[in-house]
């Protein structure tokens, strides 16, 4: 096993070569293969500053097999998908498809709760449930997941004033919006995860 000579003791560098080859493995992941590490991806990303690692720095840790460092990180939660790295990028990779595929994997490996995961569960629960986002019931199930029903009283509370504001302006419903042919959307998305191999 490697080790890393510090001023203490050797600590031993934890790779998992498995987990590289598990994210090549994915629809898109081979592209990881043709990173460059230029770093036009990273200083083209707008929430750079809010990232533990940039798009560079991530892929380079999934190189090296560093799975909890990667899991453990910001990084894929908080890309908006503006899609300014894909364009960007001199090498052609499709950086946020990468970053979703990321998050799936995620999801799947239960590796375990990350504070950013409970936004895009409660998005997808609420794409589910009504077919088309609404501003409060999103941000009601996130903070269900993320406190519970205390949490959620708490964090209303705390955010009323934005909420009021929000209603006079005309930017949030009271009541949630749901589309006809519900049934037939979630048709529609749980065939195309099956054919991705996705499960909920």
């Amino acid at each position: 096993m490697k080790t890393l000579k510090g001023a203490g003791a050797a600590q031993p560098l934890l790779y998992d070569c498995g987990f590289a080859r598990e994210i090549y493995a994915l629809e898109g992941g081979a592209q990881l293969k043709r990173c460059m590490q230029c770093g036009v991806c990273a200083v083209s990303c707008p929430s750079r500053q809010e990232m533990d690692y940039t798009p560079r720095r991530l892929f380079s840790l999934i190189r090296a097999g560093r799975k909890e460092e990667v899991l453990d990180a910001n990084t894929i939660w908080v890309c908006t998908s503006c899609c300014t790295c894909r364009v960007r990028c001199p090498r052609g990779i499709d950086i946020l498809g990468l970053m979703h595929e990321l998050q799936f994997y995620y999801l799947r490996s239960w590796f375990k709760v990350h504070s950013r995961a409970s936004f895009q569960q409660a998005f997808w629960q609420e794409l589910r449930e009504r077919g088309r986002i609404g501003e409060a019931g999103v941000m009601l199930r996130c903070w269900l997941k993320e406190g519970g029903l205390t949490g959620a009283v708490l964090k209303s509370l705390e955010m009323k004033g934005t909420g009021l504001r929000l209603l006079r302006r005309g930017r949030l419903r009271l009541i949630p919006p749901k589309i006809e042919g519900l049934t037939g959307l979630n048709k529609i998305i749980d065939k195309a995860l099956a054919q991705q191999g996705y499960a909920e």
